[in-house]
């Protein structure tokens, strides 16, 4: 390439970065950094399940916030659970909170539910009706005559047919544990205690870290306030915003603390190899830019940034150096004789080759199903390519004049490649005792799918979870049927021929109990009345014959839709199974809780259309099994192709020796995670995947025909060191799938550095 050709490319990469910078400036006041522990999981089957009424699902989900609070002995529960009441709704950012329901709250509660008794009727009062004037008559008796029932005369006087009562004592029995108690819902433990129920929603969902932060400690200062006005007193909490902002703090620590030490590592390293103020200005400019065009490609693509995209995003640190490294090196050796431009045509093949392998590593993460990992792929392939554009189009414009100096280490670094060159043993006992080591690491592997070993949660939130959980009856393990359609009617029509299986499901012992929205269709509703007319003239005449006097029973319709009931007290407690998008979409969800046969579940919701079964951990397991799979038959591609490409590069005996750094870099990562009791799973995989595109550089800078060996084992050390000072710092993460990620890396790349010089060839062993 000629001066000018290079120089008008210079200028076409100087247009290109500063088109990323201003579409920057026009994107961050838009972009937002997602802290959401749920955004971090796969989509549902979009098949089943429209993206739409997911993400609204996702959403209102990450805005419940609940708490249960018990008074200590010297007070009352109503007292300490309204002053919580009232520490919480003056904290901003939180809607409205539920608290004690008033005297007029039931009445309206009473007053709508009567109004609308024809249209509510349960499933146990249809039941009895089909059956017969007889079975209703005997329920009505059994109730009237029940000491513990209290039927009044004016009830039924105002409700003949009680169906009121038995709509009530229908929602009662599915599984909700909380009574209501002095105006307040009660959950009641094995002691007896009284536990005084609260629920509040956030304005909007927690993903703006900053926000959920300060209302996540605006909420423990009020706890610990509490606590110091109400000694002995306890309090449970519940919510995503919580998981959430623990994640986030963790987060911040890992950025806080590896990327410092990261940044002042490499630059750290740069200075002291170089001796010039230079050489670190390029080096930060090479990555500065990789940063930049990476975090436009993603927030271009994704409209966010996940917290935990952004410290593994870490890692690519070291690898964008490498390139400015690897020129830098070629220039303090050989600048006296060679012009930039040609130092460049020594090492553009090595590292467009370098940039070619690690970008195809990154995206491969593209299959998995994460958003943070997608995130991840596109970040660093974007931020990589940057950094080595930078490299060829700028560098040798800004590095003339850069001082010539010898190679630091030069003797130690001869004298490690003359025992590659002279001793058999280096060169034949280190692979092998690498493969011994890794064998023994082998067989201490064991796999593990489950997603719940990704990341250790807070014990403490886990613990007032599943408390809360027993003392009210509602699971927070995600599980459910959603049940969605096109519209409203359509949607409860479906989960009308959703309850039979349910039932049937439940006596197979297939799940334990179930939730149903107790919201008929209209379809439903005029099928109830009609089943009302026919049967209430002769159930009036049994009650007549036992001696029980009541009202002509008013069976005018009494239609209700969703729009009125979800207005109405009525729907308080229920709201949150139900989602109607603006077009007409609409959802529903079934809760279910005791699942002893998840896979029988997933086949009974096939049978409905609209119907889906969501068993998000069963769900994530099997992906995280077929995704590891798939990466293993995608790495043995790799491994063949890169073996082929050597074999018709450099002969079948060199391309053989330039395969074994990266087999057993891939064999030295998989022990490191036997040897320190880690499981083998998908995350683990990804890691070996960077390890082999990372690895391979150091083999392909050896082969380079076109340099030196000193040359290249100087490049691939300070690689490897910048490499180790980022993608290793990964170690120390309080995440636990980050950790195994870096300490696979670690281990598959210095071991890839150890072997490289394998790929040195033969007749230029010499050094």
């Amino acid at each position: 390439m000629t001066s000018e050709r290079h120089r008008l490319l210079a200028i076409l990469w100087l247009a290109i970065v500063l088109a990323f910078a201003v579409a920057l400036l026009l994107i961050w006041p838009r972009a937002t950094l997602n802290s959401s522990v749920m955004s971090l999981l796969p989509a549902l089957d979009s098949q089943r399940v429209p993206a739409a009424i997911e993400h609204g699902f996702t959403q209102r989900l990450d805005r419940q916030l609940v708490w249960l609070v018990r008074a200590p002995d010297n007070a009352t529960g109503s007292e300490v659970a309204t002053d919580w009441l009232q520490r919480v709704r003056g904290i901003a950012g939180i809607g409205e909170v539920e608290g004690p329901l008033d005297d007029r709250w039931q009445q309206r509660w009473g007053l709508f539910a009567w109004q609308h008794r024809n249209a509510l009727v349960d499933s146990a009062t249809r039941a009895r009706l089909q059956q017969g004037a007889q079975a209703q008559a005997d329920w009505i008796l059994s109730q009237l005559y029940s000491a513990f029932a209290g039927v009044g005369r004016q009830e039924l006087q105002r409700d003949p047919l009680l169906l009121v009562r038995s709509a009530q004592l229908a929602l009662q029995q599915q599984g909700n544990r909380l009574i209501l108690q002095n105006g307040w819902l009660v959950a009641k433990d094995d002691s007896g205690a009284s536990w005084y129920f609260l629920h509040a929603e956030l304005n909007a969902p927690p993903d703006d870290m900053q926000r959920a932060h300060r209302i996540a400690d605006a909420l423990r200062l009020a706890q610990q306030q509490l606590q110091q006005r109400w000694p002995g007193a306890q309090l449970l909490t519940r919510g995503s915003l919580f998981f959430s902002d623990f994640a986030s703090q963790q987060a911040q620590h890992d950025i806080t603390r590896l990327g410092t030490g990261t940044v002042v590592g490499v630059l750290l390293l740069v200075f002291l190899v170089f001796r010039s103020l230079r050489p670190l200005l390029l080096c930060v400019l090479s990555v500065s830019i990789g940063a930049l065009v990476g975090l436009v490609a993603t927030l271009l693509l994704f409209g966010e940034m996940h917290l935990m995209t952004l410290v593994m995003s870490i890692s690519i640190t070291g690898i964008s150096a490498d390139y400015t490294l690897y020129y830098l090196t070629e220039r303090r050796v050989h600048g006296a004789d060679l012009s930039p431009l040609e130092s460049l045509g020594k090492v553009a093949r090595a590292l467009l080759l370098a940039l070619a392998t690690t970008v195809m590593a990154y995206l491969i993460m593209l299959l998995a199903p994460f958003p943070g990992l997608r995130q991840l792929a596109v970040f660093a392939a974007a931020g990589l390519t940057a950094s080595c554009l930078t490299v060829v189009c700028w560098y040798p414009l800004l590095v003339k004049g850069l001082p010539v100096r010898p190679l630091p280490y030069v003797a130690l670094m001869g004298r490690w490649l003359v025992a590659w060159r002279r001793k058999p043993a280096l060169r034949l006992g280190l692979p092998l005792a690498v493969l011994v080591v890794s064998a023994i690491g082998w067989s201490r592997l064991h796999i593990n799918d489950d997603i719940s070993q990704l990341q250790a949660l807070p014990p403490a939130l886990l613990a007032q979870d599943r408390q809360v959980a027993s003392l009210t009856g509602q699971q927070g393990d995600q599980r459910w049927f959603l049940v969605s359609a096109a519209q409203p009617q359509e949607a409860l029509q479906r989960l009308e021929q959703l309850t039979p299986l349910l039932q049937q499901a439940q006596q197979k012992r297939w799940l334990a109990s179930y939730r149903l929205l107790p919201l008929p269709s209209l379809a439903q509703q005029q099928r109830s009345l009609a089943l009302l007319r026919q049967q209430a003239p002769q159930v009036a005449s049994l009650l007549q014959q036992a001696g029980i006097s009541i009202g002509k029973p008013d069976l005018s319709a009494m239609t209700l839709t969703p729009q009125a009931w979800l207005a109405a007290p009525n729907s308080s407690g229920w709201r949150l199974l139900w989602l109607s998008l603006k077009d007409g979409r609409s959802a529903v969800l079934v809760p279910v809780s005791g699942v002893g046969n998840s896979a029988a579940l997933a086949g009974l919701a096939q049978q409905v259309p609209g119907v889906a079964w969501i068993d998000r951990k069963a769900s994530f397991d099997k992906l995280f099994g077929f995704y590891r799979q798939l990466l293993c038959g995608l790495l043995l591609a790799a491994l063949g192709a890169i073996g082929l490409s050597y074999l018709i590069r450099l002969g079948v005996r060199q391309g053989m020796l330039s395969m074994v750094p990266s087999c057993l870099s891939l064999a030295a990562g998989l022990a490191a995670l036997g040897y320190s009791g880690q499981p083998l799973n998908l995350f683990s995989l990804l890691a070996l995947v960077l390890v082999l595109g990372i690895g391979i550089n150091y083999t392909l800078f050896f082969s380079n025909p076109r340099g030196t060996p000193l040359t290249s084992l100087l490049a691939v050390t300070l690689a490897m060191t910048t490499t180790l000072l980022t993608l290793g710092m990964l170690v120390f993460s309080q995440t636990a799938a980050i950790a195994d990620f870096g300490l696979v890396l670690c281990c598959g790349i210095m071991t890839a550095w150890l072997l490289a010089p394998l790929a040195i060839p033969g007749k230029r062993r010499k050094p």
